[in-house]
């Protein structure tokens, strides 16, 4: 796509130089940063050649690195867009039909890499309704010609009526012919005009002017880059910065709750008092507890867990009251 834009840039400069082709075939190199560096020098080592060119070449070079940051399918297309509609209005500007040409196939490539999938289905519409409306206009125009034959010559008095209404008197027709066969106006005594001298400018003046551009274009190319480069930093900086969150498992709430079964093991913990960072299964296994494995997880659910597991607490009471009487 960079390729076709840069041959759409070169045939609206109108340049007689064989030097501007080398822009196409520098924009088919993959490393960024030395393709535009390329490009530049290029450009600006056309200064002394044709300094109007040099000065366009630069400023397309800055708009190209540019459009590489934009995240849109039909950028070098809107772009060459813009640049054909700019050498419309410029006079003396006008774009070849090459331009037009590779316009086209600016917006014809994305169109179709978008819709690849959808084109057959566009193909059939479109050739279905050329063809049903290809056969409306001839089995028209047949019974028009069976029917009635030459329309127009059928229409033409009533055309020609109507027409009348608005030449105030005579027919549209009659009055175009008095008009053209009267005499034409004598300008024999119209005195020949002069022939306008050409302007010139001082070449000291272009040369200042062309300076000016210079150094114009330059700060536009730089400024393009600065914004180029800060777009990119903070880009890099909004991913370093925005991290995902790991997902922390929340410390378990203890319930503070006066349950039956826990004051139990509390009188256990009394009589066998629990280690620092000594877990619940543990701690009953240290001290012997009949079932220790069940129990423990029996005192960390009611402990911790929303849901109460089913106990009995009569057994509970019972190996509580044997373990504290060894």
């Amino acid at each position: 796509m960079m390729i076709l834009w840069w041959l759409l840039v070169v045939s609206l400069l109108h340049a007689p130089l064989l030097a501007v082709l080398m822009f196409p075939l520098l924009a088919a190199i993959p490393a960024r940063t030395i393709r535009i560096i390329l490009q530049l020098v290029a450009a600006i080592s056309l200064f002394l050649v044709s300094p109007t060119i040099s000065i366009l070449l630069v400023l397309v070079t800055a708009l190209g690195a540019w459009l590489e940051t934009v995240d849109h399918p039909y950028r070098y297309a809107i772009s060459g867009s813009v640049l054909v509609g700019l050498c419309l209005l410029l006079p003396g500007i006008t774009p070849p039909i090459g331009a037009y040409l590779v316009l086209g196939l600016l917006w014809t490539i994305p169109f179709l890499k978008q819709h690849l999938v959808e084109w057959r289905r566009i193909v059939s519409g479109l050739s279905l309704f050329i063809g049903v409306s290809w056969l409306l206009v001839v089995f028209v125009r047949l019974i028009k010609e069976a029917l009635f034959g030459s329309v127009a010559n059928l229409t033409r008095p009533a055309l020609e009526a109507f027409g009348s209404f608005f030449t105030w008197t005579l027919p549209l027709a009659e009055q175009i012919d008095q008009k053209t066969q009267s005499n034409p106006t004598d300008l024999s005594n119209v005195a020949p005009q002069q022939a306008l001298q050409p302007a010139t400018v001082d070449p000291d003046t272009w040369f200042y002017l062309n300076l000016i551009g210079a150094i114009l274009a330059l700060v536009a190319v730089c400024l393009t880059f600065y914004l180029i480069r800060k777009r990119r930093t903070v880009a890099l900086e909004s991913e370093q910065t925005v991290r995902v969150p790991a997902q922390i498992r929340p410390a378990p709430v203890k319930k503070h709750s006066h349950h039956p079964l826990l004051k139990i093991a509390s009188q256990l913990e009394q009589a066998f008092p629990r280690r620092p960072d000594e877990t619940t299964v543990e701690w009953l296994i240290r001290i012997e507890f009949p079932e220790a494995m069940y129990h423990a997880r029996l005192l960390d659910g009611i402990e911790f867990s929303r849901s109460e597991p089913a106990y009995d607490i009569q057994l509970f009471r019972k190996y509580v009251r044997e373990q504290i009487e060894r």
